[in-house]
């Protein structure tokens, strides 16, 4: 007979830094930075001191990392590298004695550009629907990735894809119109005595 002696499992432990927020949405984020900021200042204002590595310092690094997140979401930046940009900006302008400069946040950009209306004068009617359906239905997955990982890079792309469409569908409009704004508003006026039915 042998006896087995059934130790309890090592409890897994997670590495708190981005890797491990990016997993959650935005409003988990924000929630989580509420929260972590609402102990913090509840532990000041009842006379506690923030120590290394206490509950209310673990949770400030979390909004941190949190924060980190929901920044690089939203702009495609990473805030460290911008705040200690602004940081360098102002110290050396307040060193010199000078106001520190409007220090704007980078935007990402899309990766790719919208079409002028003229790209789809030689396309037919048939291809300018075909267009406007392709670029609507990216719009569609742009937006279906977004629900996944919403980044700031998706959310412009998405935003090209959708004055693409529309660029391709007023083309198309206009040239079933008779080519101009005033042709068409003629062919969808009612007429003098006709009734809508």
């Amino acid at each position: 007979m042998s006896k087995v002696i059934d130790f309890p499992k090592t409890p897994q432990t997670e590495t708190i830094d981005q890797a491990f927020f990016e997993k959650f949405a935005d409003a988990a984020l924000l929630l989580k930075c509420f929260e972590c900021v609402k102990d913090a200042v509840e532990a000041v204002d009842g006379g506690g001191v923030i120590e290394s590595r206490d509950d209310t310092y673990i949770s400030l690094i979390e909004s941190y990392w949190a924060l980190k997140v929901l920044f690089e979401r939203k702009t495609g930046s990473d805030a460290k590298k911008v705040s200690d940009e602004h940081w360098d900006i102002a110290s050396k302008c307040l060193l010199a004695g000078r106001e520190p400069p409007d220090m704007n946040i980078p935007i990402a950009e899309a990766m790719i550009a919208p079409f002028r209306p003229e790209y789809f004068d030689q396309a037919s009617n048939l291809e300018l629907a075909c267009a406007a359906f392709n670029f609507s239905d990216a719009v569609r997955l742009s937006i279906n990735s977004l629900l996944v990982a919403n980044n700031a890079q998706n959310t412009a792309n998405a935003a090209v894809e959708a004055i693409n469409s529309t660029t391709a569908l007023h083309q198309l409009v206009l040239r079933l119109s008779g080519g101009s704004l005033e042709a068409m508003a003629a062919q969808i006026s009612r007429k003098p005595g006709e009734t809508l039915q």
